[in-house]
């Protein structure tokens, strides 16, 4: 019992330890997954897979290759979860607009809005008067809401693991139908700038239902959408 417990033991303590460092490119947290996760964790089936050794009474030619084959699976699994998983970047949007307002004639009904969402949460410490809050949001980042007809999206993310670190992925399309909206700034504060009825791809990114808000786009509930990069469009030539 206690070979098994040592051995996992170490086996998991050295895997934390060093798997983080060496896969990812931001390993700040890494050692500790060794001291305070995978090394006890290991220890802990360390004995009892050891226990139930003991208690079957297995050879130990048996029970010395059934740790081998133990200890390799374990420090397969440690370093297999110590890859970062790709961090979501944006999504992608192949759509068309089909209608332009500006975000002022939305303030009312924002404002009563949060008004009523603020009632359904905790007091805040400083509470929020919304209609001065919209209104010093939209002065610091002037823009507009689009409504965009929606045929296609995809989702982008970025690698995260130290050999492909910031490399782009994007899912395969997915067809859609639907009509969705979003702040947009990239051409400016006049609907003039921005043509209905052209088909084109957009980089939607930001989040909603941020709580407390604080950007425009946040009060609106609203994603923000920009054309995509050059690197994010040379991803998505001839992609079906």
């Amino acid at each position: 019992m206690r070979r098994w417990a040592t051995v996992l033991g170490i086996v998991g303590f050295v895997c934390g330890f060093i798997g983080p460092m060496v896969f990812s490119s931001n390993a700040d947290q890494g050692p500790m997954i060794g001291i305070f996760i995978t090394g006890p964790g290991g220890a802990l089936v360390g004995v009892v897979l050891g226990g139930v050794v003991d208690l079957l009474k297995v050879p130990q030619p048996i029970a010395s290759r059934a740790l081998y084959v133990v200890a390799t699976i374990e420090a397969a699994v440690i370093l297999y979860y110590c890859i970062p998983q790709p961090r979501f970047y944006a999504d992608i949007v192949d759509g068309e607009i089909r209608q332009c307002i500006l975000p002022a004639s939305l303030r009312e009904k924002t404002v009563a809005r949060l008004n009523e969402v603020t009632a359904a949460h905790p007091p805040l410490r400083n509470p929020i008067h919304w209609g001065q809050a919209f209104d010093k949001a939209l002065a610091e980042k002037e823009g507009v809401v689009i409504e965009v007809h929606v045929f296609r999206r995809s989702k982008l993310y970025e690698n995260q693991a130290r050999w492909n670190h910031g490399m782009l992925v994007a899912e395969p399309w997915i067809a859609e139908e639907e009509a969705k909206s979003y702040f947009a700034s990239y051409l400016g504060k006049d609907c003039a700038s921005y043509a209905n009825g052209i088909r084109s791809l957009l980089m939607a990114t930001g989040h909603v239902s941020i709580w407390p808000p604080a950007y425009i786009a946040e009060i609106l509930d609203l994603k923000v959408v920009e054309p995509p990069s050059a690197k994010v469009a040379m991803l998505l030539v001839d992609r079906k």
